[in-house]
């Protein structure tokens, strides 16, 4: 469907989060998953390793099925990569490179492009 034909969201007058924005109510998505997963263990709004592999694991099945992306050397190097700070702990800022790394895939999923090589642009 193109973008013009969607319908143009509205803001309402009370400016509540989200609104009727289907990009909005996906964030809202987002951010109730991390939540989720960020009070299991640990510090409130934080996610250690073993939250981190939890959710991937539970919410991400697809992108961990393709490239080896399910072993546990490779959530470790994502971890790391990911801990801007070294604290070993991700905070949400952190969490959204992992966010952005799962949402390339799903764009290259639309595409039916390679999964496992570099963009090529």
């Amino acid at each position: 469907m193109s973008a013009s034909t969607q319908t143009a969201c509205t803001v309402s007058e009370t400016r509540q989060f989200p609104g009727n924005c289907t990009l909005e109510m996906a964030l809202k998505t987002i951010v109730e998953v991390y939540h989720r997963y960020s009070i299991r263990e640990g510090e409130l709004d934080l996610l250690n390793f073993n939250d981190f592999k939890t959710l991937l694991t539970e919410q991400a099945p697809t992108f961990l099925q393709a490239c080896g992306r399910g072993n546990r050397d490779y959530l470790n190097k994502l971890f790391k990569e990911t801990d801007l700070n070294n604290d070993k702990d991700l905070t949400f800022e952190e969490f959204t490179i992992v966010l952005a790394k799962l949402t390339d895939d799903a764009h290259r999923i639309s595409h039916k492009d390679d999964r496992c090589t570099p963009d090529k642009d």
